[in-house]
């Protein structure tokens, strides 16, 4: 089961993928802008189930700024600039420019070694430096197994990410990490003295004129925020109503991703970026300068990805997303143009549009692949409306669907999602047809057995787990920290169990049943 919070921009490989390959051309001159057809192009795709915002920018002037499709479907409340949607990991920019600023004022640098903040880091990890957490070259995971929404201890956190074995040796290649992101987070913290939310709210959002940008300390309003919409089908809770029942923020979260903003604050924070109004002209090139490869014509800087326009021009940007809502950020500075898009309903071609905006802008007689809702929206809109078992519903997405499930991504995905959204009988239908298909893959095992986890099968769930490890690669096994603990667990449960006194009017029972009821809605943040 793979835990996502965040995709790398990666520029030139989106666009051999889609086969949009084009000579470099010169930006046309903005009466030529294809306004309308882009604005036609959207209409079109809200039919197609697509939803969300968009603003594009020449320089200091709008030239589109609009919403789409429902931000609530059960109110129909309009998407509007103003919506509130989670924007994953570009929030890493925030944290970059947290980072820039406390050098200036002496409190750090990004020469500075983990050593430096954390006692207790063991050898190995000691002498990772600040530029590596905020180039990608740290060596460390992209994570340690844990939802965005699982509260632990930050001292826990730390020794769990301290405890994790290195994907590299520091400095040596470029692997994404969130949990990298989370530890400058804490660095800035420990720094100043102040909660990360906080020194961000004082020293960046406010002089920037975004006042509806954060994750607890702003002002959000209940009919500003978008609802979720996974795989453009089931409805979730917004991540922002997470955060305000659980009153705090998770360390697997925090500094990499998450923060709740608007269209309308991400371009004051463009404006604020490009009037170098609390960054300088010299911070901001460091910000984006290209430190490391992440491949084709893509590079990374500090908390940004660093690509080419399709005017063969410097190109500045991130994207992010958690499974459900997706941003992105795209800055062609060269060429003064800003484009800056959101949904809260993140489906196969979501990813795609900000590529295609980007494209009709150039040329004008380009026009973008319809938009396609994608397989995992055509089974969950199925199985969203199926009444049967789950071993029925597996029958019939056998037959029915037979031309995409041969995707291993396809009833992963589908099945988490049901998981999540409280229907585990059918999550396991899903799930385990799935391994059958593809048997040699850990991360499925791992996925079904969460599934099996949540209907209280700890038999099931233990051989899935064990199978997830057992077919792990030597190395990259993201899944693998969560299979151990989940391991664990259960073996800690069943010898509580064991051990636990059996009445003699009461006949002791299995760890698990043969079957289960529906559970509440889950928790956990899966893709």
């Amino acid at each position: 089961m793979q835990h996502v919070t965040c995709l790398a921009r990666l520029f030139s490989l989106f666009l051999i993928a889609a086969g949009f390959i084009c000579q470099a051309v010169a930006a046309p001159p903005k009466e030529n802008w294809a306004i309308e057809r882009i604005d036609n192009y959207l209409n079109r795709s809200v039919e197609q189930g697509f939803s969300g915002a968009v603003l594009i920018a020449n320089g200091n002037q709008l030239v589109l700024k609009k919403g789409y499709g429902m931000a609530d479907r059960n109110s129909d409340k309009p998407i509007t600039t103003s919506t509130l949607f989670d924007i994953g990991s570009v929030t890493k920019q925030f944290t970059a420019a947290a980072i820039m600023v406390l050098e200036t004022q002496g409190k750090l640098s990004v020469d500075d070694t983990l050593a430096r903040f954390f006692p207790q880091v063991p050898t190995d990890k000691q002498g990772i430096t600040l530029h590596q957490l905020l180039t990608h070259t740290s060596g460390l995971p992209a994570g340690i197994g844990l939802g965005d929404f699982t509260h632990i201890p930050v001292n826990e956190f730390i020794n769990r990410v301290f405890q994790s074995a290195l994907v590299a040796e520091p400095g040596q290649q470029y692997h994404y990490s969130n949990i990298g992101y989370s530890l400058l987070a804490r660095i800035i913290e420990k720094v100043t003295d102040e909660s990360y939310e906080a020194w961000l709210q004082e020293n960046l959002f406010h002089p920037s004129g975004m006042n509806h940008t954060g994750y607890l300390l702003f002002d959000a309003s209940d009919s500003r925020v978008a609802a979720g919409y996974r795989a453009g089908v089931l409805r979730t809770p917004s991540t922002l109503s997470r955060y305000q029942a659980d009153g705090k923020i998770a360390w697997t979260l925090k500094g990499n991703g998450g923060l709740i903003s608007s269209l309308d604050d991400m371009y004051s924070w463009y404006l604020s970026l490009k009037n170098h109004v609390v960054l300088t002209k010299a911070q901001l090139t460091r910000l984006t300068t290209r430190y490391v490869s992440e491949g084709g014509n893509s590079w990374y800087g500090y908390g940004w990805s660093l690509g080419v326009s399709p005017g063969g021009k410097a190109m500045v940007g991130h994207n992010g997303a958690n499974g459900t809502y997706y941003f992105d950020f795209r800055w062609l500075t060269e060429e003064d143009i800003a484009i800056i898009y959101a949904s809260n309903a993140l489906m196969q071609d979501t990813a795609s549009i900000g590529e295609s905006l980007e494209l009709m802008l150039f040329d004008h007689v380009f026009n973008p692949p319809s938009f396609t809702p994608g397989p995992v929206t055509r089974i969950l809109t199925f199985a969203s409306q199926f009444t049967g078992t789950g071993q029925a519903l597996r029958q019939q997405v056998t037959t029915q669907f037979s031309d995409v499930i041969t995707q291993r991504y396809v009833l992963n995905r589908a099945g988490l999602a049901l998981l999540d959204s409280g229907k585990t009988n059918h999550a396991i239908g899903l799930l385990a047809l799935n391994v059958e298909n593809f048997a040699d893959d850990g991360n499925l095992w791992d996925s079904l057995g969460e599934a099996y986890l949540k209907a209280d099968l700890l038999h099931d769930a233990k051989v899935s787990f064990v199978n997830a490890l057992v077919k792990a690669p030597e190395q990259g096994c993201y899944w693998c920290a969560n299979a151990r603990r989940r391991l664990e667990s259960i073996k800690a449960r069943e010898r509580a169990e064991r051990d636990q006194p059996v009445s003699s009017a009461e006949p002791a029972t299995s760890g698990h049943p043969a079957t289960s009821a529906e559970p509440a809605d889950s928790r956990s943040q899966k893709p």
